[in-house]
């Protein structure tokens, strides 16, 4: 695997850490979500799901696309044998732009399942 500037820059072992960040993040917002219910909080505080649904929609969409938002913010790739600096101007703006996109995806993926689960809740709760 090799560095592709605005597609990939990250390999296998950062790729799972991605993943793993995905998961939790994903079994937080269950968490969260039972709690409310179980606890009694108004049902407007479900849209506090958002934050975690973010960060899951965040680690898996960086796990697919092989591609790490934090990385292209610092200017640095890891495709497998350590940490580069990226030197090369257009590398990096294409880094930078498609962390763009990937964190918009994110946002909007967290705030549709935030509004879902506070729509599903009104009408099963109440």
């Amino acid at each position: 695997m090799e560095y592709q500037p605005g597609v990939c820059n990250i390999g296998p072992a950062e790729r799972r850490k991605r993943l793993l960040l995905g998961v939790a993040s994903l079994l937080g917002s269950v968490v969260l979500v039972a709690a409310v219910l179980a606890v009694g909080w108004p049902l407007w505080t479900l849209l506090f799901v958002l934050f975690p649904l973010y960060g899951a929609a965040m680690g898996f969409l960086q796990y697919r696309e092989r591609f790490c938002v934090g990385f292209a913010g610092i200017g640095v790739f890891d495709v497998g044998g350590g940490t580069h600096e990226i030197t090369d101007p257009q590398a990096l703006e294409a880094d930078r732009k498609h962390a763009v996109r990937l964190n918009t995806k994110a946002l909007a993926v967290g705030a549709v399942g935030a509004l879902a689960a506070y729509g599903i809740a009104l009408l099963v709760v109440g």
